[in-house]
């Protein structure tokens, strides 16, 4: 029977051998902030989705058109993260990034017309995709041994700051403050934010923090072996990719349009809403941080996104209000592992390609985003926006599926020796 081992009592230490852990921990921390940042700009539009439709004089399938630029912008950013990272390191590229997205916010903030709203939000999900990408990618880098609580950690700053923001905007907007003003002051914390990465992320993280090394210096984020030999993806990471496309694909869509599914509600109470749920994402997340490293990721991962399908087909169709409120911070609480247990995952079984880890899943998580989310609005106008809400409760189960299948597929570890996953504390033996 397979022993399940405790990584220690710290959550975020990195491996031994390594730079002194203070300078992880720095990096680590402002990472966690700037991925805190974009949880926050993530919420602005869907927060905001009424004042800028009236603003600009967009209807729902003009929403769902920004919707889908940005969610090809980030596509673009994340086949940009990995390549850059590799070439520029990490300093450069994050910090490079979070420049980018503070000029892209203060652009929205002052846009004239939507022909200006629009671009520059292209370019805002554009730089968040490489720091997504490459926000994890240091994290993997960083804390190679409690993968598990280190990426619930940092997945959990996006949580808390999604959850902080539907209320905190629609409290700023009930004083008077104009809502570009909220977008000027994102665009200004970005700047600091920025600086703040200058200051303290190596300039490249897998040789920096660790003392000159790769703790597994075997196929770089190209894919190349360093005799020059190319490998191809294994099949458990496309599959797990296929999972967390659709688990994105849900999870954006319930985020974006949450607000106009309850429409009928004060904007006050639909925000609550909103946040309900990414509160909800954030105790599920703040758990797992806790006990990521005791439990197996995608089994964990399967049955929670399943829970969560079951559990919105009841929040988009119980006719009471207050029950349909509760039950959206249900489905948070169960969506809020998914996404870090499957990066842990991923991870453990491909160690030494780190950034190809992040770009391929981000890569995928971006196909969720700009596939169903954009569409939901096109498809309202033809069936209504709450029955095409149901498929964000077919899009769970899928994920649950196939992450289900890629449990059952064998860990290649390359040609590492057997040993404890780095996730779970599982041993797994070396596969020949």
């Amino acid at each position: 029977m397979a022993r399940v081992t405790s990584p220690g009592p710290d959550l975020l230490v990195p491996m031994r051998g390594s730079a002194p852990s203070g300078r992880a921990l720095q990096a680590g921390i402002v990472g966690g902030i700037a991925y805190g940042m974009i949880g926050w700009r993530s919420m602005l539009v869907p927060a905001l989705i009424r004042s800028i439709q009236s603003t600009y004089g967009q209807t729902d399938a003009g929403l769902g058109m920004y919707f889908l630029a940005t969610a090809l912008g980030y596509a673009v950013g994340s086949l940009m993260g990995g390549t850059l990272l590799r070439s520029l390191g990490s300093r450069v590229t994050l910090s490079a990034a979070a420049f980018a997205m503070g000029v892209a916010l203060i652009v929205q903030g002052l846009a004239p017309s939507w022909l200006v709203f629009l671009p520059a939000g292209v370019v805002a999900g554009i730089a968040g995709s490489i720091s997504d990408v490459g926000i994890n990618t240091l994290y993997l880098d960083l804390f190679p041994r409690t993968r598990g609580r280190a990426l619930n950690l940092l997945h959990l700053t996006w949580s808390v700051a999604a959850f902080i923001a539907p209320v905190t905007i629609a409290l700023l907007i009930g004083v008077g403050l104009p809502w570009p003003w909220v977008m000027l002051g994102s665009g200004v914390v970005w700047m600091g934010v920025c600086v703040a990465l200058v200051a303290t992320v190596p300039a490249d993280a897998r040789h920096h923090v660790h003392g000159g090394r790769e703790d597994h210096p075997t196929a770089d984020v190209t894919g190349r072996e360093p005799d020059g030999r190319r490998h191809g993806l294994p099949l458990s990471l496309i599959v797990m990719a296929v999972a967390i496309g659709c688990y994105v694909a849900s999870e954006a869509a319930v985020s974006d349009w949450m607000v106009r599914v309850l429409e009928d509600l004060p904007l006050a109470v639909a925000s609550l809403a909103l946040t309900l749920f990414w509160g909800g994402l954030t105790v599920g997340r703040a758990v797992f941080a806790k006990i990521g490293n005791r439990v197996e990721p995608l089994g964990a991962a399967a049955a929670m996104v399943a829970v969560a399908s079951v559990l919105l087909v009841a929040a988009l169709t119980v006719p009471v209000p207050a029950l349909s409120l509760l039950l959206f911070g249900a489905v948070g609480v169960a969506f809020g592992p998914v996404f870090p247990l499957i990066v842990a995952a991923a991870g453990s079984r491909m160690p030494g390609r780190t950034a190809t880890v992040s770009t391929v899943l981000t890569f995928s998580a971006v196909l969720g985003a700009a596939s169903f989310p954009p569409s939901v609005g096109f498809l309202s106008e033809a069936i209504g926006l709450q029955t095409a809400m149901l498929g964000t409760a077919v899009l769970a189960l899928a994920a649950a599926v196939a992450l289900l299948v890629a449990r059952r597929m064998p860990v290649d570890r390359g040609r590492g020796a057997a040993g404890p996953d780095p996730v779970s504390g599982l041993r797994v033996p070396r596969i020949e």
